[in-house]
């Protein structure tokens, strides 16, 4: 055997294990896809190929998901971990595993800007979808990707109706709360 047909061997070999960990990752990324709840609707097939355009980070304490004012880029599913949306510097919500952020990258035609900042609260894992991966989508993926926003989208209508709700009755009592005198006495 030649010194060429060595190194020729060598290299193979190098591309076949790198090929496989390429693989083994892929396959890693998607087993965690599986098993987050926003994935649910989506069949195994369709979501190999989401896993294969979309990227996940695993990110720390305090770092921030998204930036309030920043272009909307991407579409992020938090697999893990909890994290706090604020605007204007004031908390308005927790996001939890299985939700989303910035979904309005799927329905609209023109960049959005983010409403909130999204920072983690402790040790999280987020998908992240770019914009330019999701207008490319079609077909099976696509719809099932609909599908499971549409889905996401309804339980957050379903969560802030029952806000609206709890705001309401809590007005409506402090209306009806009778005055109460207060006497002075001389």
């Amino acid at each position: 055997m030649s010194e060429t047909d060595s190194i020729t061997d060598a290299i193979q070999a190098s591309l076949a294990n790198f090929t496989l960990q390429i693989e083994k990752v892929s396959s890693d990324q998607f087993n965690e896809m599986r098993k987050c709840s926003f994935f649910d609707p989506i069949p195994s097939e369709c979501l190999s190929e989401i896993a294969k355009i979309s990227e996940v980070r695993t990110l720390a304490a305090g770092e921030r998901i998204t930036t309030e004012g920043d272009t909307m880029d991407a579409f992020h599913v938090l697999m893990y971990g909890t994290a706090t949306a604020t605007v204007k510097n004031k908390e308005v919500g927790k996001i939890r595993s299985g939700e989303c952020i910035g979904e309005g990258t799927f329905f609209g035609n023109q960049m959005f800007t983010r409403s909130a900042t999204v920072i983690t609260d402790g040790e999280a894992i987020v998908v992240e979808i770019r914009k330019t991966v999701v207008d490319k989508m079609e077909g099976q993926i696509k719809a099932y990707m609909d599908k499971a926003l549409l889905l996401a989208l309804f339980k957050k209508l379903q969560a802030a109706n029952k806000k609206i709700e709890e705001l309401l009755r809590d007005k409506e009592m402090q209306q009806n709360r009778p005055a109460i005198p207060i006497f002075i006495q001389e």
